[in-house]
Parts: C-alpha cells; sequence; structure tokens
C-alpha cells in the first residue's frame, strides 16, 4: 500500500474560504514539479461491477515558495480523508486544509496551512476509486462477444490523449509535466495486465481471492498522456522481434475472432519501427511493445509507449478491404510508430503546437509506406489528397492557423482535427523540398537528439532545419528561417502569387495576395494576410522539377518581387513556378505563359516534363481563378483536353472531383449539358479498360487499381459507352455467387446497379448487408445503398443503420448517407436525413466525423434557405458549432457561384462538348 507518515491537514472542504484567491489560469501553476508517480490500479471486471480503484503517490519538487497544491482530476471519487504530504520538516499542520475544485479546467486544489520550502521534494499521495466509463476516454471498459460460446466478455484500456488521464487518477496532466512511473496493476488471475513497461514481478493480492498485483518497471521520463495500461483476456496473435539496437519485441493482442485476420499489421510493425530508427538514427528506447486491438477505441490508434492500442477495425485486415481502406490502415500503423520520436521522445510544450508532433508522424508515415511498400504509391496518393483538401478548405475565411492557442479541454480536443495532421505534413514536405534530402534529415536527427525526453516549441524545429540548412550550404547565415515559417503556421490561408512575364527583358514580376473563395473577402485581400513565400522555377528548355530549393524569397511584409528567367529561356517557352507543388500556394501566369503550358500538356508525348503533381496544381488553379473570375473558366476546359492521354490517378482523381462539385450545383439545361460533357471527358479512358463485366481477378498495380475504380464509378455515372450494362452483368454475377468482384470493383458494380436498377436490387443488397458479419463487406453494402434513387428505401435503412445498437452496424450510416449527399438524385432528401437526427448522429458520432459529414453536406448546398435551415437545426448542438461555420461558408460560396459563374462555366464547357 502507499502510505504516508507525516499528515499535513486533516479536514478537507468541498469550497474554498473567502480568503482563498481562485486560481482560474487555463495552465497549471509552475511552482511544484512533478518527479516521479508511484500507480495502483485494482481494476474489476465483472458485468455488474466495472470500476477501479487505487492510489497515487507523485514526488513534487518546490521550485517556488507555495501554499498551494494545483493538479488535475476528474470523475474520480477522491478519499479526502487519505490525503497525505510527508517530506520536508517533519511539522504537524497547525490548521485544516481547504479543497477547491474547478471544473471548467479539472483543477483540484488543495490549500495549505504554511509553505512548501522552496527545493524540497514532498510525496502527496491521495486514493480515488471510479466506475470504468463507456466514453472511451480515461481508463474505460470496452467489449466484444465471443463467436462461439455468445458470451460477453470485458476488458479495461486506458486512453489518456490528450486530457484524460485526469480520469484514471490525480495528475499534472499537460504535456511539459513529464515524470517517471511505476505503475502497478490488480487484476483477477484470468486476465493479463498491460502497461508501457513489461512486469518486474507479480504476487497475490493480499485479500481478494485469485487476484494479483503485478509491478511493472519504471517508465523513463514522460507525459502524462503517453502513460497507459490494460485489462483483458485478448489473445496474443503473435510474438515477433524486431532488428532494432534493443531488438524490441512486440506482442500482438486481439479477441479470438480476429487472429487471423492482423498477419499484415504484426509483419509490418516491427519494419516500420526500424525504419524509423534507421531513418532518425536516434535508437527506440523500450525493450517491448504490445499492440492492442480493442474493440471500441476513441481515435483510430494511440501511440502510447510501449502499449500502442488500436481500435480493432484499425487492425485487422479483411480480403473485402477497399484499397484506400487498407492504405488507411498501413497509414495509421506508421503513423503511430513515428510518434515514438515526434511526440514520446520529443514533445510539445502545449496543444497550441499539436503540429509540431502530428504533422511529423504523418509525413514521415508517408515515406515509411513508400520505402517498404513502393508498389502501393501511397505516399503520392496521400500527399495529392493533401493538397487537393488544403487548397479547398484554406481558401475560406474560417481558415485557421494550425498553430493557435487553445484553453480548456474541449479547445484542446478539437486541436486533432485532420486538417491540423494535413497541414502539418505539408509544412514538413515543403521544409523537405525547399532545404533538400541531407539537410533536413541533417535537421530531423539533430532536432530529436538535443531534445530527446524535452518539451518544444516550433522555434526549435526551425532552428535545427536554420542550422543544418547553413551547414549543407542551402541558406545564407543571414536568413531568418523562423521569421519565414512562422507565416505558414501562426495564420490560415495561403497566397496566390500572379506572376506576369516581360517578353524582352525575360524578367518575371510577382505579387502575393492572399486567396479567397468569397467575393467579399477578395476585395480587401491585397492589405491583409502575407507569406514568405519560397521561389522556385523551372523553364521548357530545363524541366528539372526535382530543383525544389528556393532561388529567391517573396517575402513579408513586401509583396512585390521580380525574378529572372534563365537566359536560354526563349520567348516562346514557358515557366512553371513551384515544381513538385512543394509549398502550398496558387499561380496565376500572364495568359500568353498559360497558353504555352496548355499547348505542351496538349500535344507532347511526355507533356513536356510537367510530373503529375504540377499537372494537377495546373488544373486545380485554373478552376480556382475561374471561380473568382479572374480567368475565364475556357482557360480551365482548353486545358482538360489534354486528359485524353493522360493514364495517371492523381491528375484524373482531382479533374473528376473539381467537376463533379460544380456540376452538383448545375440544374435544367446546363446539368444536362455537364453530363453530355463528362461522358466525352470519360469516353477516352474507359476505352483503355477491360470490360468490367468480364473482370474474374484483379492482378494489377495498385497505381491501376485505383485509376479503374475512379474510371468505371465515373463512366458508370455518366453512362459512359456499355458501362452501366457491364456493371449489371458483374453484379448478378458477384451477387449470385457466380464471381466473386474484387472489392473495389464490387462496390462500383453494386451502385451502378441500386442507382439504375429497381426496388428488387435495392432490397436483394439491404438483405445481403444484414446476413454479413464482414464489417467491410457491410461497408461495400452500405455505400451502394446509397447510391440508390429511391428516397423512401434509402430513408428506410438509414433509419435502420442509425438507430442500432451496434457500432459496425451504425458506423455504416456515415458511409450510405456521404455517398447518397454526392449523388443528385436524393442528395437533398439526405441532407434533409441528416439534419432531421442531428441530435441522434451527436450521440452516436465524434466531433471528427460529424465535421466531415456537414463538409460532405454542404459541398452541393445553395438555396438561400439552405443556409436557414443549417442555423436553425443545429443552432443548439455543441458539437457542431465549429463544422456548422465551416459548412455556412462552403454554402455562400456555392451561392455565389452559382449566382457569378455558372454561366461562365457552363458557356465554357459548351464550347468543348
Amino acid at each position: 500500500m502507499l502510505g504516508s507518515t507525516s499528515i499535513y491537514c486533516l479536514l478537507l472542504l468541498l469550497m474554498p474560504s473567502a480568503s482563498l484567491a481562485v486560481y482560474d489560469h487555463y495552465r497549471l501553476p509552475t511552482a511544484l514539479e512533478p518527479q516521479h508517480y508511484d500507480i495502483r490500479i485494482l481494476t474489476h471486471l465483472n458485468a455488474s461491477d466495472l470500476r477501479f480503484e487505487g492510489a497515487v503517490r507523485i514526488d513534487l519538487l518546490v521550485l517556488q515558495a507555495t501554499r498551494n497544491i494545483t493538479l488535475h482530476a476528474r470523475n474520480l471519487r477522491i478519499d479526502k480523508s487519505g490525503i497525505s504530504l510527508t517530506g520536508g520538516e517533519e511539522r504537524q499542520c497547525l490548521s485544516d486544509m481547504d479543497i477547491e475544485l474547478n471544473e471548467v479546467y479539472d483543477y483540484y486544489t488543495l490549500h495549505l496551512c504554511r509553505d512548501l520550502e522552496l527545493g524540497q521534494t514532498y510525496q502527496l499521495t491521495m486514493h480515488f476509486e471510479s466506475s470504468l466509463n463507456a466514453t472511451e476516454s480515461g481508463y474505460y471498459n470496452s467489449s466484444y462477444t465471443d463467436a462461439a460460446s455468445q458470451e460477453k466478455h470485458y476488458l479495461a484500456v486506458t486512453q489518456f490523449s490528450p486530457t484524460f488521464a485526469r480520469q484514471a487518477f490525480p495528475c499534472f496532466d499537460e504535456p511539459p509535466w513529464k515524470a517517471t512511473f511505476n505503475v502497478t496493476l490488480g487484476y483477477h488471475k484470468r486476465y493479463t495486465g498491460l502497461s508501457n513497461m513489461p512486469i518486474r514481478q507479480c504476487r497475490k493480492h493480499e485479500s481478494l481471492l485469485d487476484y494479483v498485483w503485478c509491478e511493472h518497471e519504471q517508465l523513463s521520463r514522460t507525459s502524462t498522456y503517453l502513460v497507459a495500461f490494460a485489462v483483458h483476456d485478448l489473445t496474443n496473435a503473435a510474438t515477433v522481434q524486431s532488428d532494432t539496437k534493443n531488438r524490441v519485441i512486440f506482442r500482438n493482442w486481439l479477441q479470438p475472432k480476429a487472429v487471423d485476420q492482423a498477419n499484415f499489421s504484426i509483419a509490418m510493425a516491427p519494419r516500420v519501427i526500424g525504419y524509423f530508427e534507421d531513418l532518425f538514427r536516434v535508437d527506440f528506447p523500450l525493450r517491448k511493445i504490445d499492440q492492442l486491438a480493442a474493440p471500441t477505441h476513441r481515435f483510430s490508434a494511440m501511440e502510447n509507449w510501449g502499449l500502442v492500442t488500436f481500435k480493432e477495425a484499425k487492425f485487422v485486415h479483411s480480403p473485402k478491404d477497399l484499397q484506400a481502406a487498407r492504405d488507411g490502415k498501413a497509414k495509421t500503423l506508421a503513423h503511430e510508430y513515428a510518434h515514438q520520436w515526434f511526440g514520446n521522445l520529443v514533445t510539445m510544450k502545449w496543444w497550441n503546437d499539436l503540429w509540431l508532433k502530428e504533422g511529423p508522424s504523418t509525413y514521415f508515415a508517408y515515406l515509411a509506406l513508400d520505402a517498404l511498400q513502393p508498389d502501393w504509391c501511397c505516399g503520392e496518393r496521400f500527399i495529392g489528397e493533401d493538397l487537393e483538401r488544403f487548397f479547398l478548405q484554406d481558401s475560406a475565411s474560417s481558415a485557421r492557423a494550425i498553430s493557435r492557442e487553445v484553453k480548456d479541454p474541449a479547445q484542446i480536443l478539437g486541436q486533432f482535427s485532420e486538417y491540423v495532421y494535413e497541414k502539418g505534413a505539408l509544412i514538413m514536405r515543403m521544409l523537405h523540398k525547399m532545404i533538400g534530402e541531407e539537410a533536413f534529415l541533417l535537421a530531423i536527427r539533430s532536432y530529436l537528439s538535443v531534445h530527446s525526453f524535452g518539451n518544444v516549441e516550433q522555434a526549435h524545429l526551425w532552428q535545427s532545419m536554420q542550422a543544418a540548412a547553413v551547414e549543407e550550404k542551402v541558406l545564407h547565415p543571414d536568413f531568418n528561417l523562423g521569421r519565414a515559417m512562422d507565416s505558414w503556421t501562426l495564420q490560415g490561408g495561403y497566397p496566390l502569387v500572379t506572376a506576369v512575364r516581360d517578353y524582352e527583358t525575360g524578367s518575371v514580376s510577382l505579387n502575393q495576395t492572399r486567396f479567397y473563395l468569397e467575393k467579399g473577402l477578395r476585395e480587401g485581400a491585397a492589405t491583409g494576410n502575407c507569406w514568405w513565400v519560397p521561389l522556385s522555377l523551372v523553364s521548357q528548355n530545363d524541366p528539372d522539377f526535382e530543383r525544389t530549393r528556393p532561388q529567391s524569397w517573396l517575402e513579408c511584409p513586401t509583396s512585390a518581387h521580380t525574378v529572372e528567367l534563365p537566359l536560354s529561356t526563349a520567348l516562346n517557352e514557358w515557366f512553371i513556378l513551384n515544381p513538385q507543388v512543394s509549398v502550398i500556394y496558387r499561380v496565376n501566369y500572364d495568359e500568353h505563359n498559360w497558353r504555352m503550358i496548355i499547348s505542351t500538356l496538349a500535344n507532347d508525348p511526355s507533356f513536356g516534363g510537367i510530373p503529375g503533381y504540377n499537372r494537377v496544381q495546373l488544373m486545380d488553379d485554373l478552376m480556382a481563378l475561374g471561380a473568382v473570375k479572374l480567368l475565364s473558366y475556357d482557360w480551365a476546359f482548353d486545358l482538360f483536353e489534354y486528359l485524353q492521354r493522360e493514364e495517371e490517378f492523381l491528375p484524373w482523381k482531382r479533374s473528376l472531383g473539381l467537376l463533379d462539385r460544380l456540376g452538383m450545383l448545375l440544374s435544367g439545361r446546363q446539368a444536362t449539358e455537364f453530363k453530355v460533357y463528362m461522358a466525352k471527358l470519360l469516353t477516352a479512358p474507359y476505352s483503355r479498360l477491360p470490360k468490367l463485366g468480364a473482370i474474374t481477378s484483379m492482378s494489377s498495380t495498385n497505381r491501376e487499381v485505383s485509376l479503374m475504380r475512379l474510371i468505371y464509378a465515373q463512366a458508370c455515372r455518366y453512362r459512359v459507352d456499355d458501362c452501366v450494362a457491364q456493371a449489371r452483368q458483374a453484379f448478378l454475377r458477384d451477387s449470385n455467387g457466380f464471381l466473386e468482384l474484387p472489392a473495389d470493383l464490387q462496390e462500383v458494380a453494386y451502385c451502378t446497379a441500386i442507382e439504375q436498377g429497381g426496388e428488387a436490387n435495392f432490397q436483394h443488397v439491404m438483405q445481403l448487408f444484414r446476413n454479413s458479419t464482414n464489417a467491410p463487406q457491410q461497408g461495400i453494402y452500405a455505400s451502394a445503398l446509397g447510391c440508390s434513387r429511391n428516397i423512401s428505401l434509402l430513408g428506410e435503412f438509414l433509419d435502420y443503420t442509425l438507430q442500432s445498437e451496434k457500432e459496425e452496424v451504425s458506423d455504416c450510416y456515415m458511409l450510405t448517407v456521404k455517398t447518397a449527399l454526392t449523388r443528385e438524385n436524393v442528395a437533398i432528401e439526405a441532407a434533409d436525413h441528416i439534419l432531421s437526427h442531428a441530435k441522434r448522429l451527436t450521440e452516436k458520432f465524434k466531433k471528427r466525423q460529424l465535421t466531415s459529414l456537414l463538409q460532405t453536406l454542404a459541398g452541393n448546398l445553395h438555396r438561400p434557405e439552405d443556409s436557414a435551415r443549417l442555423k436553425e437545426q443545429l443552432k443548439d448542438l455543441k458539437q457542431f458549432e465549429e463544422p456548422l461555420q465551416k459548412a455556412l461558408d462552403m454554402v455562400k460560396v456555392n451561392q455565389q457561384w452559382q449566382r457569378d459563374c455558372s454561366g461562365d462555366f457552363s458557356q465554357a464547357l459548351g464550347r468543348h462538348i
């Protein structure tokens, strides 16, 4: 037991006395520093008794004289009579101690009768208990049902990030308060107990029959959000040794029915951690890692030292996984192991700089997958998707900085958005491309080595990058890289760089303004934000698009700049800024330069050496310039002509996505002509593919599978050639068991059959959904059902999934309704279903899911009444507050585009039919 010999205070009151000053800052006081925690947790996993009880002893070093101890505690029943404080002078406290609670910041403050002595170390002991909650935060309960016996099994798992450790034990629950930890777990001997470190020894519980206490080795200095433990009866699917310096041992815990579905993750994790150890040249410090796949989990996964937890669905792989789902699971795994260095080893000082762990972990996960699974081409695709979302999202006034002040737990949790992960990855990629491979890796290795087991701000990363870049003679010693990079992380949005060439002198005049899609904001953009823009360019006679180091800078606040083209660039040759789209800005060229670029793409067999990323961005920029009326849409449609020869996935994905988004805003004759144009555009790529109904197996590369799935889906949507007939044929053969289509093509065939068929096809697939026990297969069925034209049938299925108590079924609601929102026949009705069930949605889904759903919903809303209904239906639902504003911004942009630009778009489109 954790005991004490000297008790400072005997009586604890819930309310502070009138003379006590109320502490109300969002950060903990700095007077005390936790040095070490001894944690003892006894877990009860009976179906009628899901709870834990425990004690913690914290060694506190006094940095400033104080008579208050403030730490975090939430939803814990603390035995006030059992609180003790020892150390310092052994003097009896002469007066009582008060307790103050702050529910906003979860503070638990002990007001002492006299000051703690500067430089002394005290031991604070607290006893507590709580239920194993069902919120997937803190120390929570999860469960699974045994497939054979139908018996329900319970387990207890922690999720402490970002601010949930305080729900499991009283602690200093902020990233900079790193300490060492000794964890001792008590539980019934039929279970297995895990924590960050290996078990040192176990002994019988002193009073509970068949219970044990197991003490784990000490965990090195770490933040509370990375402490973890679990008590469970899962099966170890495999024990694998890595080839890292410490020969890290991996164990892999899953429920019995999932054991055979984890082979990829089991094999991949040791490879990933070995790759990162070699890349970063900083050894992974632990000897073991337990990978635990929990049936329920708040996030996709959590990177805890030595005990990495996954949502089971993100850890197991099925033959029925769509390629995107499989790649996403691999990305999740690689991301968690990049965190072992970015986040665990080097931790941000505060949650405003969350991107410092999420951005690098996302980017290095891409690099790891490309290195370890090169045939998948994952990194290229993920970066392309990140760029696509960034350029759309950050064109809104609601775009926010990735480094921003956050205070209470709700704001901190709100930082964990895909936006911070993806823009953070793009910032890391910018640094990589800007200073080059050698300097970048030199900087990363120095940053990790210098700050190991410490805390950082973004300035520390900039300093490491600058030092390495100067050493490698990439940047001038006087250049302030930190000032330049702050302009990208401390504000939202991005610049439009306008480049006008003087064809007599060979010089190019450049200026920047913030790019807004919203008309009213564009008018004041010239006097608003600015960025330090690294400038690199290539010319037609020297198309070296690997040359991404800046040749000069467009400075901030100075917005104008002139650069000289290479002397060898002829008047009839183009130049292109931003090779590889290594920096996140748009470009508008003078019309002659645009014309030469478009001509090269249309006529040069190798597209003039212009790589995929730049081909994609040229399309994206021209469509955006058309949307703000800086150029006619004729330029974009002229560029799209080259797609007849395009065979890469990313250019097709972006171009079709851009066109589909605007096509959803058209009606009447304009919508009809749009469909004619899309069918014409898709005819060439469709003709190059094998017949869908004749496919019996898929031996193509990942890159080819992605393109096939995209083109088949779009060709059937716009009724190109015999695509619908082929899809129906494939559907009949697959659904009746004569042929098993590859998962990606199965979704296309089923969607088409439901959209173009009648009630019988819908009912048939819904019955397949109900009978299936395979979650990925259910996802395919659910997504396909969202293609229905029959809103009555669709509504019944949406009600069924939303009301289900099974998480795997209710999750399918999202798949179905998101598909429906992108189909013109039922998009409005699907939006109505969402708004009519908004309160239920907040009970079923997390904020991140709701944000994604609302953005999809707003994508094709443009009527004046749409904004009013969004506000009315969601006004009192707190989880919708932030995504609602983003959705309203998008609706406003849609309304403005339909009013100001749809005519120009349709006229340009008509000239290309």
